[in-house]
């Protein structure tokens, strides 16, 4: 995935916002669309959602798509800095602030055939699963005890529609609405057949481990308030629908 940045501008949310708050905000991201997209046009529904709480909060953000894996530990080993879309998991809870949860997305396995709808299906009919490196999915994987030569790790954004075999044997492992999304987008004829879903995840607005309460404080409130006034569902209408 290529390296970039995009600077979305959020503007004091109001007079009575105090120049403290008016500082940029590094959030550190991944093109997953439609939750977040390396688009100056079209961000995703969680950058939206983010970029909207940060303007309540009377902070400007910056948005920083770097390999996943890599801004996950920048962002780890530095101060302030915000990672999104970001998957609350047991392996990361103590590395990261969790500031507030954006929305609940569900896992499943998608195939080219048949549906896939346990793990314990997945280990006994699968020859091989495409999973993300370092995204919580290859986590879960892992913890349910699917051993590495079963698992096919692509760097996240590495075209998983263009090398999902048509044979049915293999399986895609990942978020049902970026599946989906990126299907749909695809050059692929065929039909995918999502399984019922295994797991679910929340989805947060994380922070360094090393984060200002302040800032913690502030966009907690800010992003509660995007969700209680309906803002969150109109804009993950606008993507999903």
């Amino acid at each position: 995935m290529r390296t970039g940045i995009l600077i979305a501008t959020a503007a004091v949310a109001s007079a009575a916002a105090t120049p403290a708050l008016s500082e940029t905000l590094k959030i550190y991201s991944v093109d997953a669309p439609p939750m977040t997209m390396d688009q100056a046009d079209q961000r995703g529904f969680v950058a939206d959602i983010t970029l909207e709480a940060l303007k309540r909060a009377g902070y400007q953000g910056e948005m920083i798509f770097d390999p996943w894996k890599r801004g996950q530990q920048e962002v780890a080993d530095g101060e302030n800095l915000l990672i999104i879309p970001f998957a609350r998991s047991p392996a990361r809870e103590p590395n990261y602030t969790w500031i507030a949860k954006i929305f609940t997305t569900e896992r499943t396995f998608a195939t080219v055939g048949k549906s896939i709808d346990s793990f314990e299906q997945a280990k006994a009919e699968l020859t091989s699963i495409i999973v993300g490196q370092g995204t919580a999915q290859e986590e879960l994987l892992k913890a349910k005890g699917f051993t590495q030569t079963q698992l096919r790790t692509l760097r996240v954004g590495q075209k998983e529609t263009e090398v999902l075999s048509p044979n049915g044997d293999e399986a895609w492992f990942n978020g049902t609405p970026e599946t989906l999304w990126k299907w749909k987008r695809s050059s692929r004829p065929e039909k995918i057949v999502i399984g019922k879903a295994v797991s679910s995840d929340d989805v947060y607005l994380a922070c360094s481990l090393k984060c200002s309460p302040q800032i913690v404080e502030t966009l907690k409130t800010a992003v509660d308030s995007v969700i209680a006034d309906g803002t969150a569902q109109r804009i993950s209408d606008r993507y999903l629908k």
